[in-house]
């Protein structure tokens, strides 16, 4: 009787242990934590207490026990097999920010033989878990499950295991999207008295790049040619050489470069650039090549509703992501022609994933086709990417010159992207495993000769900056400040504060990768 149950008990695990026999095939072992295994072996005895109840006996609630103690190992297993990291509430960002389409574009490039295998090892194995018995021969079995229930879960929670929690951080991911998108109050109105301006300049461009990181660059030194037309016109550019985001993720990322809101926001009321360029009487304009993920209810695109004129390029149609950034220069164009002074703003979806959707063929200049290594044919996307957002970035402000008025435009991408980089063995972003590449980014400044500058201008390209000022930066150099603007967060002024570079998990930036390097 007592083999008979072990021998359950061993079956009931086959999951659990072939989730490490998959780890320990196809992943460096190096990644994991022991939290992690901990926390395996307490969830695996609460399912094999639950199993053992009355309340379990009943088909559809054992076949419901089951098939979330399978999906827990599949969710676990694909994670690491992906990005060499458990499933985390980061995920939950992603999956909830992204569009069918782009989930299908991660999906792709993450797909792997051994992911389709551990699907359907556990398929296999949750039906064949279903059609066995468990004996019960313990009273009050269902209030001792459910009393185990609580207690499991209570200590996970207090010794902090409960964070490599699959479902755990799901569920906080989950709450922590919403939550975001609640608490992202803008204030309804803006007095013009709220507002000084200082400057007598025309047009602000501001350029919002996506997922580049400054390390593929030629003009932040990086030993391929995927800047040349930038570089040819680098003395006419204000380059800072360190600035970072604070976030990997745009839902996270995008709001601070344009709105109040940062690190040290205690709940109030946010103040957009949009919101004061507009009380300030000038005209805004948004051209987006990034389809809004919910047109009323997301963060980014309540920004872009509150322009004179917005346009998406990508929110007819979901599987329509192909589509190239100089599909926005025609308008752009138009925009520049208009009469009077204005603000532009211009998303780009520049080096987002999929790579090699986000260049047309005559940027295949590191040919994807020389290669059959799987990394290096992605570094060789990524870097065909670069080159073309190198065009895109240089013809935007080629037209700004040609418009002859008193202008300036600002380039930052909302975070940077992995790949392959500093010897890992993944491309991406995560707020688990996180390296410089994700947060390094460009930030460059371009004016014309007669732009009028802030009398404390001050240009120094190696200034540590995070992103999350960019609002106060762009309100200081045009001269449009609101009175939720401080001089001392602008990196273009003489008054600037240096402050503690916070970025995911409470890191500091630069200790953290300081002392990595040791």
């Amino acid at each position: 009787m007592r083999n008979k149950k072990l021998k359950l008990i061993l079956i009931l695990a086959l999951p659990i242990l072939l989730k490490y026999v998959f780890f320990l095939v196809f992943v460096d072992w190096g990644v994991f934590d022991n939290e992690d295994i901990k926390e395996d072996v307490i969830f695996f005895a609460l399912i094999a207490l639950l199993i053992h109840t009355n309340f379990f006996q009943k088909q559809i609630f054992k076949n419901l026990l089951l098939l979330i103690y399978v999906f827990y190992v599949v969710l676990e297993t694909t994670s690491f097999l992906a990005v060499s990291s458990t499933f985390s509430s980061s995920y939950m960002y992603l999956l909830l920010e992204s569009s069918s389409s782009e989930l299908k574009e991660f999906a792709g490039g993450y797909f792997s033989w051994p992911i389709l295998m551990v699907f359907i090892v556990n398929g296999y194995l949750f039906f064949m878990l279903r059609k066995k018995t468990w004996d019960i021969n313990i009273k009050h079995s269902t209030l001792i499950g459910f009393a185990g229930l609580v207690l499991i879960t209570a200590f996970l929670k207090f010794t902090g295991l409960i964070e490599s929690n699959a479902y755990h951080n799901a569920i906080r991911g989950t709450y922590g999207y919403y939550e975001l998108q609640k608490n992202m109050q803008f204030t309804s109105v803006i007095n013009k008295n709220e507002i000084s301006i200082t400057a007598d300049n025309d047009v602000m461009v501001l350029v919002l790049g996506e997922s580049t990181d400054r390390n593929h660059m030629q003009l932040y030194g990086y030993n391929r040619k995927t800047n040349p037309l930038l570089d040819s016109v680098k003395d006419e550019l204000m380059l800072y050489n360190n600035t970072i985001s604070t976030e990997v993720f745009t839902l996270k990322a995008v709001p601070k470069i344009l709105t109040s809101l940062n690190n040290d926001s205690n709940g109030e009321s946010l103040v957009d650039i949009v919101q004061v360029f507009k009380a300030a009487g000038y005209d805004t304009y948004w051209l987006s090549n990034q389809r809004p993920i919910s047109f009323h209810d997301n963060a980014i695109s309540k920004i872009a509703s509150g322009s004179k004129m917005f346009k998406f390029y990508n929110h007819l149609i979901d599987r329509d992501t192909k589509v190239l950034d100089e599909e926005i220069l025609p308008d752009y164009i138009k925009t520049l022609q208009q009469p009077g002074k204005k603000l532009i703003v211009l998303r780009l979806i520049g080096t987002h994933f999929d790579y090699d959707n986000r260049y047309p063929e005559a940027y295949n200049k590191f040919d994807i086709s020389d290669t059959d290594n799987k990394k290096q044919k992605l570094i060789n996307e990524y870097d065909n990417a670069i080159l073309y957002n190198d065009f895109i970035v240089h013809s935007i402000i080629t037209k700004l010159k040609e418009n002859t008025q008193k202008s300036a435009l600002l380039y930052v991408s909302d975070h940077g992207e992995n790949i392959y980089d500093n010897s890992t063995d993944f491309f991406g972003r995560s707020e688990e495993i996180v390296t410089k590449n994700m947060f390094e980014i460009p930030f460059m400044l371009w004016t014309s000769e007669d732009f009028d500058k802030p009398k404390d201008f001050q240009y120094i390209p190696n200034r540590p900056f995070t992103s999350q000022y960019t609002y106060e930066s762009i309100g200081h150099i045009f001269g449009v400040m609101h009175k939720s603007m401080d001089v001392e967060n602008s990196i273009f002024s003489s008054e600037f504060k240096p402050k503690k570079r916070t970025i995911v998990g409470d890191r500091d930036f630069d200790e953290y990768f300081e002392n990595s390097k040791e």
